[in-house]
């Protein structure tokens, strides 16, 4: 069994330098943690993407010490998501690392995103939309794990070992996959990573909560180790930074509010175009994080 984490996280975010209002919202809690890039104008944007985390942030799934306690409620899929699910389940269950019962977990993220996408369109009526990105910290069959989910083009990245950049440069994993109209082109290979970044249509985002349309999260199961260290963002920092600075500001602030705020600050100094939002999240004992350790 391993030993139980928390998360201590540090978060910060800015309406930018060109944006009227800030349509991105937040949520950290010890156990998990979520960044929303709502959409829609007229305020609608916001709306959606506070309902997301306010959702996140009131589901007991992230507080009961058993989480089959917590009912699944979402609606029956259609034939090709069950085979998609299908498909996730048989890779899930070929990693030695991942019990199993994660399959369980995964079912009860899904739900609240479910119940996040049914909230926010019973208030906006299909006017606006968000994105989001969150990690659940939790422990299954013994085995302390991450869960990653995303639904639109907002991400999470993790911080590799160093020596797995370029001259041994410290360097970011992302984790997620976004669901935009560039990134399917970057898969089918009509379109490189360098093109996809100056494409004009790379803010078409292909999944969102809220619109009435497609919902669904992609989700990932990682082992969680001590120490390790998360980024959740919206595009407003990765459009602005590389992941090579990203890389370097997380990888040599050790505090992750010190580091938050230096990524935010850096963000805005090399244009603040949007909305930036971003949260550090370190894997600690609750030792470590009752100590500030």
């Amino acid at each position: 069994m391993s030993a139980a984490l928390v998360i201590r996280a540090g978060a910060a975010t800015d309406r930018g330098l060109r944006r009227e209002s800030n349509e991105d919202a937040l949520v950290v809690t010890a156990t998990m943690c979520a960044v929303a890039d709502g959409m829609g104008g007229h305020e609608a944007g916001e709306v959606a993407s506070a309902l997301c985390v306010r959702t996140l942030g009131a589901s007991p799934l992230f507080r009961l010490e058993d989480f089959h306690d917590f009912e699944v409620q979402e609606p029956a899929p259609a034939p090709d998501v069950l085979r998609f699910r299908s498909t996730v389940e048989r890779e899930l269950r070929l990693d030695p690392e991942i019990p199993n019962d994660a399959i369980e977990a995964v079912r009860r993220v899904r739900s609240v995103l479910w119940q996040a996408d049914q909230h926010i369109q019973q208030a906006c009526e299909g006017r606006a939309g968000t994105t989001v990105t969150g990690v659940w910290l939790t422990q299954v069959d013994g085995r302390m794990l991450w869960l990653v989910f995303n639904t639109g083009d907002s991400r999470t990245y993790r911080l590799v070992a160093p020596g797995t950049g370029p001259d041994g440069a410290p360097a970011l994993e992302q984790l997620t996959v976004d669901h935009s109209e560039v990134q399917y082109l970057v898969s089918i290979g009509q379109l490189t990573s360098a093109q996809a970044l100056v494409h004009p249509r790379r803010n078409v985002i292909t999944r969102a909560l809220g619109t009435g349309q497609v919902w669904e999260p992609d989700v990932w199961v990682l082992p969680a180790r001590p120490g390790e260290r998360l980024m959740l963002c919206s595009d407003g920092l990765t459009n602005e930074l590389s992941p090579a600075h990203m890389a370097r500001v997380l990888s040599s602030v050790p505090h992750p509010r010190e580091a938050a705020d230096v990524l935010l600050q850096a963000a805005l100094r090399t244009g603040g175009r949007d909305n930036v939002t971003v949260i550090v999240a370190d894997a600690v004992t609750p030792e470590d994080y009752a100590s500030g350790a």
